[in-house]
């Protein structure tokens, strides 16, 4: 009875310890490394207030009634060009150049952030910098001749249409 006991807590233990062992294993890592776009030169001012007033266009399109802040930054994320549209809540500057800034510094659009705190990991995002990622829809990279030259961001609104109105302005650039 004992040879058996023993037997089986045996089998039980190398059981346990093989899961163990077999979920611990390594995900396989891909060879190419994810948004890895090379920067270029800045934005320009004229062609910032072009990329906003395709922003503004999509944002009254229809019944919308959309009121943003719109920011440009550079491939640092260095303010190029801001335009508050009338009655935006005065929380939206600072949150726009927030997610311009995330956009230009990580090159992808901040809804990957958004996604990413949708889950346990997203805890560590927020340890990603001094100035964590701003992780909310509404920021997208500025991408001229397959090279980062800034990034926008727009928030005022929610954050789908905030995302939906800068798409606008970041589609303008192709």
């Amino acid at each position: 009875m004992r040879k058996s006991i023993l037997s089986c807590m045996t089998l039980c233990a190398a059981a346990m310890f093989g899961a163990q062992a077999q979920a611990q294993a390594p995900a396989a890592v891909p060879d190419q490394m994810p948004f890895d776009i090379p920067y270029g030169p800045s934005i320009t001012a004229d062609k910032a207030a072009e990329i906003v007033k395709a922003v503004v266009a999509e944002s009254k399109k229809g019944a919308r009634n959309w009121k943003l802040a719109i920011s440009v930054v550079d491939p640092a994320g260095d303010l190029v060009y801001f335009y508050k549209m009338d009655q935006t809540q005065a929380g939206s500057v600072t949150i726009s150049q927030g997610k311009a800034r995330t956009a230009a510094r990580y090159r992808r659009p901040t809804q990957i952030f958004n996604n990413v705190m949708q889950t346990p990991a997203g805890a560590y995002i927020a340890t990603l910098d001094a100035v964590p990622p701003v992780a909310s829809p509404g920021g997208f990279p500025l991408i001229e001749g397959g090279r980062i030259i800034g990034a926008i961001g727009c928030s005022g609104a929610t954050g789908d249409q905030d995302g939906v109105a800068c798409k606008a302005g970041a589609d303008a650039m192709k």
